[in-house]
């Protein structure tokens, strides 16, 4: 494993500045690919570039260290980039090797390296990324493994851990009481406001019905009508708000106001409804919340939820830094098995010329002779029996200490 390096930057080890600064302009990919994996002198390579980081993952079986390797990327990217991609200073760099490296990988494709913990996009990026490298012929036998491993780590986190299923941004926290409200109610929706949070609410809404009628409520026409059209939907002046009766299943409010705008009468008289106040300070009384028909969330109440999902997800870490640890295990006593093919191989080889040798001899000496196919089938069958024993051997000293014992070993075999 000790061949596999993860080099780059990300929002942990330098800045965001630093991240956009690396990434390989969107055009250049197809070529500057090839061409860096060649000049690193790497067998393989993917290339992850996300919003929080850009990140490099080779097979290089060279004699340079992650640092100076670092040094030749850095280079290399300003020669084929033509300068519009180049690494920060090697201390807000990524400088991983072998196990460090795997481990840093498979974190990063479960979301535990992400900014938003057990976020569900940064997977499927990574498959990306993999998917990429392999058709321009850059991830082969090695990185495959890896990054499968990888996968299939992230999958067990996301099936046997809760880390992704409880909701912290107040967006994603506010897009599911809405949706849980518009599948009982068919009515239509209001969203009072017409600014950043006031859009929001519209966009959010629009986007869980595209069908369902909208109507705008706003101080500013311009504004309002402006909102209106961009989610399809019919704007009224804000005093006619107070006018309003059962007609809206939801009422989003985000307006700027320092009194609230929904009193209990106004809430009693557009009941039933989802009051959800995304106005600070609020914009619906306290008091509407016990009023029959009337289900309010504000900020309050999902800034609550948001802080008590981040606590859950907290919790779910140790599990799911144990699932790792038994998937990079996986990993190891996979890539161990690739580099004890060869040593099987020539270990066969000998055994069997060995027996071969030996029970030749032996009949020859007054015994008879075997025949051909029957010495085949024979030297065969014990060179197996034989091989068992020192290949449990191997197995296990170079798993626990240094693979490194596989190449001395061959090495002795194939100067018999």
């Amino acid at each position: 494993m000790n061949t596999l390096f993860a080099l780059g930057t990300n929002h942990r080890t330098g800045t965001l500045e630093d991240v956009a600064q690396a990434r390989i302009p969107e055009e250049l990919l197809a070529t500057a690919l090839p061409r860096l994996a060649e000049k690193l002198g790497a067998a393989e390579l993917v290339y992850l570039a996300t919003c929080h980081r850009t990140e490099f993952y080779l097979i290089y079986e060279g004699e340079l260290c992650p640092g100076r390797l670092t040094r030749v990327l850095g280079e290399a990217l300003g020669e084929l980039t033509q300068g519009r991609a180049r690494l920060p200073e090697p201390s807000r760099c990524l400088l991983l090797q072998g196990a460090a490296a795997a481990e840093h990988l498979f974190r990063v494709s479960a979301a535990l390296e992400s900014l938003m913990l057990g976020e569900s996009q940064i997977l499927g990026q990574v498959k990306e990324a993999f998917r990429q490298a392999a058709e321009l012929g850059l991830a082969k036998a090695k990185l495959h493994t890896v990054f499968n491993q990888a996968f299939r780590a992230a999958k067990r986190v996301r099936s046997e851990t809760m880390l992704s299923q409880r909701p912290t941004s107040l967006v994603s926290l506010a897009e599911r009481v809405l949706a849980a409200r518009l599948a009982q109610d068919p009515r239509p929706a209001a969203v009072v406001g017409a600014g950043e949070m006031g859009a929001l609410a519209a966009t959010l809404l629009r986007k869980l019905d595209p069908s369902r009628p909208l109507v705008v409520f706003n101080r500013s026409q311009a504004r309002g009508a402006s909102l209106a059209a961009q989610v399809g939907g019919e704007f009224r002046p804000l005093e006619q708000l107070a006018r309003a009766e059962s007609q809206f299943s939801v009422v989003a409010l985000a307006v700027a106001s320092n009194e609230p705008l929904v009193s209990p009468e106004l809430a009693a008289r557009l009941a039933p409804v989802l009051l959800l106040d995304l106005g600070l300070p609020p914009n619906a009384a306290r008091e509407c919340a016990a009023l029959a028909g009337v289900e309010l969330v504000n900020q309050e109440a999902l800034a609550a939820e948001s802080q008590a999902n981040r606590l859950a997800r907290a919790a779910e870490v140790a599990k799911a830094e144990a699932i790792l640890q038994e998937q990079l295990e996986e990993l190891a006593a996979e890539l161990l098995e690739h580099q004890l093919a060869p040593v099987a191989r020539t270990l066969r080889e000998v055994f069997s010329e060995g027996v071969r040798f030996e029970l030749s001899r032996a009949f020859s000496n007054g015994h008879g002779s075997l025949p051909p196919e029957l010495l085949e089938q024979l030297s065969e069958r014990l060179a197996q029996r034989l091989m068992r024993a020192p290949m449990k051997g191997l197995r296990k000293v170079a798993f626990q200490h240094d693979p490194e014992v596989l190449h001395t070993f061959l090495s002795a075999l194939e100067q018999r």
